[in-house]
């Protein structure tokens, strides 16, 4: 039985995808890089995002990297949750289940975004926001240890294989969405333990 559940953000909760191409597409730019197709970003699309970046012969370090983001990404609009997410919270909540989010989305945007998502009352889903963390595979491990979440108990869901590698390496579940960044023929290449196509699905899953 799953008690506890580490989310990502990004083409997990948040229906930010478009926004996140529009601002990376500005990045190329900047960088004098040919612009792709969204499809292009998504079979391209790899995290830790500097990996991404490198693919492109972007060799700028992460902090000049990040400052080109930032100072696009609210220009390029304001995201909104994905379909039911609330109503998939409020029914994990009420379930007893403990839940977090982990994303590489900075930590200033993640506490905005979830803020106004929710009307302010993300606090009372999430016990802990962990934003701006660029490899998940070593975030993991001080995460789950953080907040006292036991692995055999724990599930995390995201739209990366890069989501679902961190779980398997510090041995949670893992759940791969295909609400997001990537399409399911490389999320398969993970070897996830579930497939759905959002979190709505997660409550189908017979789990909880």
């Amino acid at each position: 039985m799953i008690k506890n559940l580490v989310f990502d953000w990004s083409g997990t909760l948040s229906n930010d995808l478009p926004f996140v191409y529009a601002t990376v597409m500005k990045v190329f730019d900047h960088f004098g890089v040919s612009r792709i197709s969204l499809d292009e970003f998504r079979n391209s699309y790899t995290l830790p995002y500097m990996d991404h970046a490198r693919k492109f012969g972007i060799t700028a370090d992460k902090e000049t990297l990040d400052n080109v983001f930032n100072q696009h990404f609210r220009s390029s609009g304001f995201p909104q949750p994905l379909p039911k997410v609330e109503e998939v919270l409020q029914q994990l909540k009420s379930a007893g289940k403990r839940m977090v989010v982990l994303s590489s989305h900075r930590q200033e945007f993640l506490d905005e975004e979830a803020a106004r998502f929710f009307n302010g009352n993300h606090g009372s889903y999430f016990e802990r926001l962990f934003g701006g963390v660029h490899n998940k595979e070593e975030a993991i491990l001080p995460v789950i240890k953080a907040v006292d979440f036991t692995p055999s108990e724990t599930i995390i869901v995201g739209d990366t294989e890069h989501d679902i590698r961190a779980g398997h390496k510090v041995g949670l579940f893992t759940a791969a969405v295909l609400s997001g960044y990537r399409p399911k023929e490389k999320l398969v290449t993970a070897k996830p333990h579930f497939i759905v196509n959002d979190v709505q699905e997660l409550l189908k899953l017979g789990i909880f």
